[in-house]
């Protein structure tokens, strides 16, 4: 036990020393306590004798903030909770760029409730966006005694129960990865609406009835005002950006407003300052859309100088080349001098400049980046005329020009795979000649799945094909030379003939066609309709593969209808004969 005494001895010399210390401190404090007046020097100097030396340096001094945010204020007629929660908004919860929109003049009012007053706030991040919305939530109802609800506020236990299942799922699929970074795995929302209504004890409810006691009207005569704070994340803010979807909303009541109430419309500016007065935004908000917004807007005002303007006439889409053969070079040096020189281009200018891009020499692939790089320029130019670029015509004009490029390889088929699911997301319906100039590309490059694809496409959009386009699909399967594609063509071509709306009859150009892809899948056809052999050196079978051999039936049914076309066509010259000869006895 002997080694344990110098041990005990120093605690003991330890605990004596704090406790003489703690007396004396005791005693300056009564001994201050006491004194009722003294010189201030003495009070002054006091102080400093009680400090200690760890306390007597100077705290670290922040330099001021040069974004001093001015807090939106409590617009006239609303309720007297909107300041001091502005107040809470930003000091206690600490959100950023807070903007205030009156919307209690919507009309109809939205479907979130009648007089619209709605915040918008920007938190830091995930986890302070749903501990401030919690939070505010609870000061609202403990200070205001608003019930208020908050749509995608993710609570503590409700929280723990989503991590518990994601971890479930994970270890089943064998996986560490619990949650994708921007996925939907429901914990990362980025958003939480908070909405309370606020009464004021007041009701219309009798001024939605009319005399006979009959409800006038669709609303109930609610008098509260409905305050929504819109709690959002930097990255889910700029991607909703609501802000614009309500200012348009506001802009678009207000004139719908004016006029049912029979009132002069508002000019642009005026209703834009209208609509302005009853939106608070944080300075200097959305500073990058309204940069790029102000260039759009400059890129319509162009000014040329002289050379450029001499270089209008020149350079005119009218007197584009046209010959087909075309150098890359000097459709290039033609596209750049169009540019500069700032001429007038309507569409069709704009599809024959594409064109000659895609249809100028040489042959290649190794031309495809350059002649994309310049239509993409031409496009741009078409854009800031106004020219519709999603119009079906460009599209179809793209494909086509791409499909029957000499430079036609890889990346032109990626860009015209591109542009055929654009025209078909764009749901637009081609009309009969631009569904034979896809045709007719698909055709030149032996692509049948697209071209049947394209013929097709009318259909789908109720409209019937004419005896063109039946003559086209006819002539190219033709051309090929191939009983077993020609074949296949009549099986179906033929019967969809007849299920058109009115019927495509085999006449003119079109049997001509027929006929030719008929001898194609079967050349003997014609003869053994024409000359059949004799029976009676023939078995039955014979015979019964002679009557119903597939092509001479349909070459048969053909003849029969252009039979009875000669017949009609006959009987009705009779009749206008006829008619002709009755009149001029009667006018004689």
């Amino acid at each position: 036990m002997l080694y344990l005494q110098p041990r005990l001895s120093s605690s003991l010399h330890v605990q004596q020393r704090n406790l003489s210390t703690t007396t004396i401190r005791r005693l300056r404090v009564e001994e201050n306590t006491h004194k009722a007046s003294g010189d201030e020097l003495t009070q002054a100097e006091s102080p400093e004798e009680d400090t200690p030396w760890f306390l007597e340096e100077e705290l670290p001094r922040l330099a001021p903030s040069h974004h001093q945010q001015t807090l939106p204020v409590a617009p006239e007629g609303a309720p007297a909770v909107i300041d001091p929660m502005m107040k809470y908004i930003f000091e206690d919860m600490g959100l950023d760029d807070l903007a205030l929109f009156d919307l209690r003049e919507l009309d109809p009012h939205a479907a979130l409730g009648p007089n619209l007053i709605m915040v918008f706030g920007t938190a830091r991040s995930e986890k302070h966006l749903h501990v401030s919305a919690g939070r505010f939530v609870r000061w609202i109802r403990k200070h205001h005694q608003f019930e208020a609800k908050a749509d995608g506020l993710i609570g503590a236990g409700e929280l723990r129960t989503k991590l518990r299942r994601l971890r479930k799922k994970a270890k089943l699929m064998g996986t560490n990865a619990n949650i994708i970074p921007r996925g939907d795995n429901g914990i990362s929302t980025g958003w939480i609406c908070v909405s309370f209504n606020t009464d004021d004890g007041v009701s219309t409810v009798d001024a939605n009835f009319d005399a006979t006691g009959r409800m006038a009207g669709f609303d109930a005569g609610a008098a509260s005002t409905t305050i929504v704070v819109q709690c959002m994340t930097e990255a889910r803010r700029q991607e909703l950006d609501l802000e614009t979807l309500w200012e348009g909303m506001l802009k678009r009541s207000i004139r719908d407003s004016r006029q049912i109430d029979g009132k002069e419309p508002l000019s642009a500016d005026e209703l834009k300052d209208q609509v302005a007065s009853r939106l608070q935004l944080p300075e200097g908000y959305n500073k990058a859309a309204k940069q790029w917004q102000a260039m759009e807007d400059a890129s319509q005002k162009r000014y040329f100088s002289t050379s450029a303007r001499r270089l209008a006439a020149e350079s005119s889409p009218k007197n584009a080349q046209t010959t087909t053969h075309l150098n890359l070079d000097s459709v290039a040096t033609h596209v750049r001098d169009f540019q500069a020189s700032g001429a007038p281009m309507d569409a069709e200018d704009l599809v024959r400049l594409i064109r000659h891009v895609f249809q100028a020499g040489p042959q290649g692939p190794d031309t495809a980046a350059e002649r994309i790089r310049l239509v993409d320029q031409l496009l741009l130019a078409g854009e800031e005329r106004g020219i519709s670029l999603l119009s079906g015509d460009i599209l179809i004009t793209l494909i086509e020009s791409m499909a029957t490029s000499p430079a036609y390889g890889p990346a032109l088929q990626r860009a015209q795979a591109n542009m055929e699911f654009l025209l078909s997301e764009r749901r637009i319906a081609p009309s009969g000649e631009q569904s034979r100039r896809l045709m007719a590309a698909y055709a030149q490059r032996q692509d049948w799945e697209r071209f049947w694809d394209a013929f097709r496409a009318p259909a789908r959009f109720r409209q019937a094909r004419d005896a063109a386009l039946y003559e086209l699909a006819y002539a190219a399967v033709t051309a090929t030379r191939d009983a077993a594609l020609c074949t296949d063509a009549l099986r179906w071509l033929y019967p969809e003939m007849g299920r058109e709306d009115p019927p495509v009859l085999p006449t003119g150009a079109l049997y001509d066609a027929l006929r030719a892809c008929i001898l194609i899948a079967d050349p003997a056809a014609e003869e053994l309709l024409r000359s059949p052999p004799p029976e009676a050196g023939m078995t039955t079978l014979e015979k019964r593969s002679l009557k119903h051999r597939e092509f001479v039936v349909m070459l048969r049914d053909i003849e029969r209808i252009r039979g009875e076309l000669r017949t009609e066509e006959a009987r009705l010259e009779r009749h206008q004969a006829m008619e002709t000869e009755i009149r001029s006895r009667f006018e004689a």
